[in-house]
Formats: C-alpha cells, sequence, structure tokens
C-alpha cells in the first residue's frame, strides 16, 4: 500500500471522501476545459479524498496518462513544467481579456475577474518550476 494512503475505517466517512473525490476529479477534468476553472488544484483535492477512502482511484488517478506525471511530480516537490505556467498564464490571460472586452460591461466585475485572473497567475509563477528543481537536485547529486 502507498505510503500516503490512510484509509478511513469509518464506511460513512470513506462513501464521503469517495464522493467528494469524484466531485473534484469531475471538476479538474472540467477545469482543463473551461477557462478560469482550476484543473490541477481541483485534481489535487481529488487525490487527496481519494488517499482517504480508494486505492483504486488514488492509484488510477496517479497513473492516469493525462494527469499523472503531474500530479506525482507536483507530490515528489518538482513542481510545474515550464511550458504548462506558459500556456497556462496565456490561457488566463486571453480568456479574461475576451472576457472583459467581449462579453462584461460592469466596470466592477470587470475588476473582479482581473484580480481573480492575477492572483491565478501569481499562484503558477510562485510554484517551483519542474526544469529548475531538477537542475538543482542533479547539482547537489
Amino acid at each position: 500500500m502507498d505510503e500516503d494512503l490512510q484509509i478511513t475505517r469509518n464506511p460513512l466517512v470513506r462513501v464521503l471522501y469517495v464522493v467528494l473525490g469524484f466531485v473534484f476529479l469531475l471538476l479538474g477534468i472540467a477545469g482543463y476545459l473551461i477557462p478560469g476553472l482550476p484543473g490541477t488544484v481541483n485534481l489535487l483535492v481529488a487525490l487527496w479524498f481519494f488517499s482517504m477512502s480508494s486505492e483504486r482511484m488514488h492509484r488510477w488517478m496517479l497513473t492516469n496518462r493525462y494527469f499523472g506525471r503531474g500530479l506525482r511530480d507536483y507530490k515528489a516537490g518538482l513542481g510545474i513544467p515550464r511550458n504548462v505556467k506558459i500556456i497556462a498564464v496565456s490561457a488566463i490571460v486571453l480568456s479574461i481579456s475576451l472576457s472583459i472586452v467581449l462579453a462584461i460591461d460592469a466596470w466592477w466585475l470587470r475588476l473582479v475577474l482581473i484580480a481573480v485572473g492575477a492572483y491565478g497567475i501569481w499562484y503558477i509563477l510562485s510554484r517551483p518550476t519542474r526544469e529548475t528543481v531538477l537542475a538543482e537536485r542533479a547539482a547537489i547529486d
């Protein structure tokens, strides 16, 4: 069994965690398709819920061909790959810019959207960059 797994013994709590795991899994997948909805953060939350409730789903998430590597890297402290950071920041800037220009007339809502986008960009850029972490680790070894 994985050292991260701490499956709860209470069957009601386990069912609740499984349900919440699937909710956040769906939100995470939707986050890769819907601008402004976080993907990876929701997948990390889903992974945590599955680590408390379902060894099978926890393993599935970590070995998933679409997002498993990113989850494993993040858990290992490797951060976010540089190209993913570039794509994510570009997507935030593009989607917020289009929303402000084409869809939102209220100035206060524009400010809210800009603030949320700025926070998202800050969060992404403040995470370690995978290539930098690997280079630092290689230099230590």
